[in-house]
C-alpha cells in the first residue's frame, strides 16, 4: 500500500494549468478545493494535497463508516504486518528540485509541511519513530526543522547532540495517507510503525541508506545537526502566526524520488492540517470517557479547528455522568479547551442539534464546569504562557427524561 494505491480509493481533481510555488493557497481557495483531494501543477511538478482533508476520506481508507471512527480507533488491536518492498528511485540534485510552496506572504520562506521525520535502527522496527515536522528551506542542501520538546524526535536529537553527533534521519513525503495519520498520532515511543501496520493491514517499507522508510514518493536522507537558526514566522492550526524560535539545521545528504513523483503539501491551518492534528485525540477521549460512563461517540469540531473543542455523546445512567465525562475528556486531551456532553439522541455532527441540547438541557448555574489556571494549548493566542481556563457544558437531560422527549 502506497500513495498511488490510495489514489485509487478516492475521487480527486487534476489541474494541468501551471501555477507558481507561492500561488498554491490562492489557487485552492479560488477553486473551492479546501476539502477536495487534488493534484496541482506547481512549476511543472505534481503536487498532491487534501487526500486527508475530511473524516470521510480517512474512513474510506479504513473501510469504515464515519460514525464508527472514534470507536474503531479506540478499539484497534490487529497487529498488521511490516514487510520490506522494492521501490525504484532516481536521485535529485538538491531541494530546489522539489516544488516546495511558500504558503502565505508573511511566512519565513518555503516550507515542507508534509515531511515525516523517521529515525530508527536497521530492521528493528520497535526502534523507529515517525512524526511530522515543518521544515523551512534555507538553501539547496539545508533546512530548519521545528522540533517540539519533549516529543520523541526532539529527545533523540538532544541525546545525539549531547554525544557530539548528528541525528541520522530520513524524511518521508507522500506515503500512504494512513501512514500519515499514524505519524500524526501520539503513540508510545517506537510504536508508529506497528500502529500504521494495524491501520493498513500491511505496511511496506523500503531500505534507504540503512533506514527502513515507508514506501513514499520522495525520501530525503540527512542529519539533524546541533547548529541553530531562526525558524518562523509560520501559520499554525489556528490560522495565526506562530512566533520565531531557534531550530536545528537539517543537512541534506541525498534526495530520492519516484519517476514522475507526487510531492505532498498540507496547507497550514487548512482542514487537512486540522484533521491530522485533532482526530487522533478522539479515540483517546473515547477511551478515557469509557472508564467513567457509557460513551457512544466523540467528535472534535470544526469551529475549534478540530483540536480545541469537543462534543462527547453518552448513554446517561446517572446525573453525575455528564460532569465525569467532561473531566475525563480534559484528562485525555490536555489542549482541549471546551467540551459539550450530550445524550445519545443528539447528532454530534450537527452544530444545530448540539446547540439545541444546550438550549433545552443546560442551566449555567448548575451544569457549567469551569477550570481555571490550567495548562492549555500553546497554539491558543488567548492563553497566557500556555495557561488557560477550560469550560465543560453538561447538556444532558436531568431528572424526568420524558419531558425532554423530542416529538418534532
Amino acid at each position: 500500500m502506497n500513495f498511488r494505491s490510495a489514489m485509487e480509493k478516492v475521487e480527486f481533481r487534476v489541474f494541468d494549468d501551471e501555477i507558481s510555488h507561492d500561488d498554491v493557497v490562492r489557487f485552492i481557495s479560488d477553486n473551492g478545493l479546501e476539502r477536495t483531494p487534488a493534484i496541482l501543477n506547481v512549476e511543472g511538478r505534481k503536487v498532491a494535497t487534501n487526500f486527508l482533508a475530511t473524516r470521510e476520506l480517512l474512513c474510506s481508507y479504513l473501510n469504515i463508516c464515519v460514525d464508527d471512527l472514534a470507536r474503531f480507533l479506540a478499539s484497534l488491536s490487529s497487529p498488521g504486518r511490516i514487510e520490506v518492498v522494492r521501490a525504484e528511485y532516481e536521485e535529485l540534485s538538491n531541494l530546489r528540485d522539489l516544488p516546495v510552496p511558500k504558503y502565505f506572504e508573511g511566512d519565513a520562506g518555503r516550507y515542507i509541511t508534509a515531511g515525516i521525520v523517521v529515525t530508527g535502527n536497521g530492521n528493528d522496527y520497535s526502534s523507529y519513530n515517525a512524526s511530522f515536522h515543518r521544515m523551512l528551506i534555507l538553501d539547496g542542501k539545508r533546512m530548519a526543522a521545528r522540533l517540539v520538546p519533549p516529543r520523541h524526535t526532539y529527545l533523540r536529537w538532544r541525546e545525539a547532540v549531547e554525544r557530539g553527533e548528528d541525528l541520522e534521519i530520513a524524511i518521508s513525503i507522500a506515503p500512504h495517507p494512513l501512514f500519515m495519520f499514524a505519524a500524526a498520532t501520539r503513540v508510545g515511543e517506537g510504536m508508529e510503525y506497528a500502529y500504521a501496520a494495524s491501520l493498513m493491514g500491511r505496511l511496506g517499507v523500503v531500505e534507504v541508506d540503512g533506514l527502513h522508510v515507508p514506501e513514499s514518493e520522495v525520501v530525503i536522507r540527512g542529519r539533524i545537526t546541533g547548529e541553530m537558526v531562526d525558524e518562523g514566522p509560520f501559520i499554525d492550526i489556528t490560522g495565526t502566526y506562530d512566533r520565531v524560535r531557534k531550530a536545528p539545521v537539517v543537512e541534506v545528504d541525498a534526495i530520492y524520488a519516484r519517476e514522475d513523483f507526487y510531492f505532498y503539501s498540507i496547507t497550514p491551518a487548512g482542514y487537512e492540517h486540522q484533521i491530522l492534528m485533532g482526530i487522533p485525540y478522539e479515540p483517546e477521549i473515547y477511551r478515557a470517557v469509557a472508564k467513567v460512563c457509557r460513551v457512544k461517540n466523540v467528535v472534535l469540531t470544526a469551529g475549534g479547528r478540530h483540536y480545541l473543542h469537543a462534543v462527547v455523546q453518552i448513554e446517561k445512567v446517572t446525573d453525575g455522568d455528564g460532569k465525569n465525562a467532561i473531566l475525563a475528556a480534559f484528562s485525555a486531551h490536555p489542549s482541549l479547551k471546551h467540551v459539550v456532553v450530550v445524550d445519545d439522541d443528539i447528532d454530534i455532527y450537527s452544530t444545530e442539534d448540539v446547540e439545541y441540547a444546550i438550549a433545552t438541557r443546560f442551566q449555567a448555574d448548575r451544569d457549567l464546569l469551569v477550570i481555571t489556571n490550567v495548562r492549555g494549548s500553546s497554539l491558543d493566542p488567548s492563553a497566557r504562557d500556555n495557561i488557560t481556563a477550560k469550560m465543560g457544558i453538561d447538556a444532558t437531560a436531568k431528572g424526568d427524561k420524558e419531558k425532554y422527549r423530542r416529538v418534532y
